[in-house]
């Protein structure tokens, strides 16, 4: 769990070692004892993600070669500022630089090793870092690495709920979590390497790999993971289907990014591209019905594609180190890439060739439902018809919205205030100083009431783009609707108004909330809306928190 917290510490060089090393208890300590003895003295020495640059030293006060780089400058500043002043075997440079652009020439160094960085990387970038160190490492060159892994048995739970709570500390201070080593060892092998030795701590949560160059005597280039074929068809695929759709949308759905088959491709079959979002690949590949093509999951970090491209996890970055990990120029001879038009929000396509100048390929939108790409595919419209472009939020799709959405709000924000109150009007009403137990069920169903209006009324909201004002229309009808309702079960006037503070803050929060869900607005506007509409938002249930106790009291 340390490496979760490491964002936080690595704003802080002068405090980095000590921290760390109270925060892993002392373990990495071990890890770079078990290292020093493994890499003995007199070699040439490459260690990437250095920190503050007190283990790059240790080696190099063996005696050995070492260029130290990290991309932090300020880490590489405090480490040029703390340089042994008792150097004399060995060389130690250091240099700001990352595992994508390594700057030490091919077949040159005989070890690379790097601690607690892996777990900063996405599942694309572990790739490519493994594909960069295979390059310059020399035949049967070693490469030592560090991190952070899920274990196995009792100590996972363990392992998640610690996660969880550092999770919530880095969503506090708004930083970005690290990534799970999911997938790690299945790219070990495929790219051109073998475990030599392995040790572990603290029952697994940490582990070092010792890995040995494999040279391919053929390509003389490491090779490419590509993963295995996933089933989309079945009475498990439906089930998955139904878990990402009516859960709320469970947070992430990640299957392996990388490069999938439909049917049969060759070099010159078509591309298409999109989420690694569970669902999206399995009514992808349904939808191409067995065509020829190659489809290239992006890593999304398990988000829908408009989800993704809306919340910077579908974009010009994760387009080209797709291409870059998976080899895919070298498989195909197409050089267009079909992206769902729902990316558009993400991928700015005249930034790609600035990005990168070895991006091969150019760039087009398909259709907005993945029905429609064996039409798109067989007739390449030059101008796509409204049925490809136009996302409806028709009933069919208002109908899913409700349920997704509704799960999703019980889930995130009214489960734990319901389960409370729950618990306090039973033990109240047994001791016999509340009587009206019935309360937390019926909020219940004035917030599930209230999403039912809304979904399904959402079309007679299109005179405004804006989500405030629809949030104002769909409380004030929700306010009559269910107020009328609460008269006719309690047949109280005052409870009833008393109640439509409540009424009209629960539907103008979903309103907005809903935004997500109907592709009627863009991110820049729900940005623009959004102070304005916080602001209302506290205000709306201060008032309504307070008026619906006075209302259940009076009742």
């Amino acid at each position: 769990m340390a490496v979760v917290y490491m964002r936080k510490l690595e704003q802080e060089p002068d405090s980095y070692d000590s921290k760390f090393t109270v925060l892993t208890k002392g373990v990495n300590l071990e890890v770079r004892e078990w290292i020093l003895d493994k890499i003995g003295k007199s070699k040439s020495i490459l260690e990437v993600g250095c920190g503050t640059g007190s283990f790059a030293s240790q080696m190099a006060l063996k005696g050995n070669d070492v260029i130290a780089l990290d991309i932090n400058f300020q880490m590489i500043n405090f480490a040029m500022q703390n340089y042994p002043s008792d150097l004399k075997e060995g060389t130690l440079v250091y240099q700001t630089g990352s595992f994508t652009s390594m700057p030490v020439n091919a077949n040159s160094q005989d070890l690379i090793v790097s601690t607690f960085m892996l777990s900063e990387l996405r599942p694309f970038e572990q790739q490519i870092f493994l594909r960069n160190a295979w390059k310059v490492l020399k035949p049967n060159g070693q490469l030592i690495l560090a991190a952070e892994f899920v274990p196995n048995g009792f100590w996972k739970l363990l392992f998640k709920l610690k996660r969880w709570r550092y999770k919530k500390k880095l969503r506090r201070l708004k930083l970005r979590s690290t990534f799970l080593l999911k997938w790690f060892f299945r790219y070990i092998e495929p790219i051109g390497f073998k475990i030599k030795a392995k040790e572990d701590w603290k029952h697994g949560t940490i582990q070092v790999l010792e890995l040995i160059k494999v040279d391919d005597k053929k390509t003389n280039e490491p090779g490419y993971y590509q993963p295995e074929p996933k089933k989309f068809k079945g009475i498990i695929s439906q089930l998955r289907i139904y878990r990402c759709i009516y859960t709320g949308q469970v947070d992430l759905v990640p299957i392996d990014p990388g490069l999938y088959k439909s049917g049969n491709p060759d070099k010159t079959s078509p591309i298409i591209v999109t989420a690694n979002y569970e669902f999206t690949f399995i009514k992808v590949m349904r939808d191409l019905k067995g065509l020829d093509a190659w489809v290239l999951c992006v890593d999304s970090n398990g988000i829908n594609v408009w989800c993704a491209a809306r919340g910077n996890d579908f974009g010009n970055n994760e387009l080209i180190e797709a291409v870059e990990a998976t080899g895919l120029a070298e498989i195909t001879e197409r050089k267009t890439l079909i992206l769902p038009q729902l990316s558009a929000g993400g991928v700015a396509t005249p930034d790609l060739q600035k990005k990168t100048k070895e991006f091969p390929f150019r760039v087009v939108f398909g259709p907005v439902w993945s029905k429609d790409l064996p039409e798109f595919i067989k007739n390449r419209p030059a101008r796509k018809p409204d049925s490809m472009k136009l996302a409806k939020f028709t009933l069919k799709h208002r109908f899913r919205g409700f349920i997704t959405h509704t799960t999703f709000l019980l889930r995130k924000i009214f489960l734990l205030p319901l389960i409370a109150l729950f618990l306090i009007s039973f033990v109240l009403n047994l001791i016999g100083l509340f009587d009206k137990f019935w309360w937390a069920g019926e909020l219940l169903l004035w917030i599930i009431g209230s999403n039912f209006l809304i979904t399904f009324l959402f079309p007679i909201s299109k005179f405004t783009r804006r989500f405030i004002y629809k949030g104002i229309f769909f409380g004030t009808l929700d306010s009559i609707a269910l107020g009328v309702l609460t008269y006719f079960l309690h047949n109280s006037i005052i409870y009833m108004l008393l109640s439509f503070a409540f009424f009209f803050w629960v539907s103008f929060f979903s309103t907005m909330s809903l935004s997500g869900y109907t592709m009627a607005t863009s991110p820049s506007e729900i940005q623009e809306e959004y102070p304005i509409f916080s602001l209302i938002n506290k205000i709306l249930l201060t008032i309504s928190l307070i008026s619906m106790v006075f209302g259940i009291i009076l009742l």
